[in-house]
């Protein structure tokens, strides 16, 4: 029988990566001065794990803040993104670092990204924990092209490190693929 999750990054592999992204990203930013930060935009729930340990390792100046966009219903998207928290961050001038879980067909990020830069961000990038780069809406592949990638990874599911199911295995360690079918019954 097959187990219900597998290992995809250990817990040391991921923090490994975040110390890498995190110098990539203070070598990039190496302008930014005090008195204009680099905004680092968390998207909850999902980003918080990975936010925390990125913006503990850049070695720039920088805030964060925060973003409640959902575009997910158990495994499947489900529909246009909506803004819950976030949508009015003042933005104009400011230097954008989107920090995200995971990027799958795009429309989250693309919604985000729009929202900013229509309200005067000098620039935005994103940095992502995953990317699905195979799921990406065909209409979003050139536009959708995050900066900082921790891992890319196939078209699985996955939970751990703040991604989720439902709300659950959020707090696991370590990256795991969900095989929502195996084990003892269903959710």
């Amino acid at each position: 029988m097959k187990e219900r999750f597998t290992i995809l990054k250990t817990n040391a592999e991921v923090r490994s990566r975040i110390t890498e992204l995190a110098a990539e990203i203070s070598r990039d930013y190496q302008h930014i001065q005090e008195d204009n930060p680099l905004l680092l935009l968390c998207t909850l729930r999902g980003a918080v794990f990975f936010s925390a340990d990125l913006v503990r390792e850049l070695t720039i100046p920088c805030e964060i803040d925060f973003l409640k966009v959902h575009s997910y219903q158990g495994t499947r998207p489900a529909g246009s993104p909506i803004f819950d928290l976030g949508e009015h961050i003042d933005v104009r001038g400011r230097h954008v670092l989107i920090v995200e879980d995971i990027i799958d067909t795009g429309h989250t990020m693309n919604t985000v990204m729009q929202n900013f830069a229509d309200k005067g961000a000098a620039d935005i990038r994103i940095c992502t924990m995953l990317d699905k780069p195979s799921r990406r809406d065909e209409q979003l592949k050139e536009r959708i092209v995050p900066n900082y990638i921790g891992f890319p990874i196939d078209d699985l599911f996955v939970v751990g490190w703040g991604l989720d199911y439902n709300e659950k295995y959020r707090l696991f360690p370590d990256i795991m693929v969900y095989h929502p079918d195996a084990g003892c019954g269903k959710e």
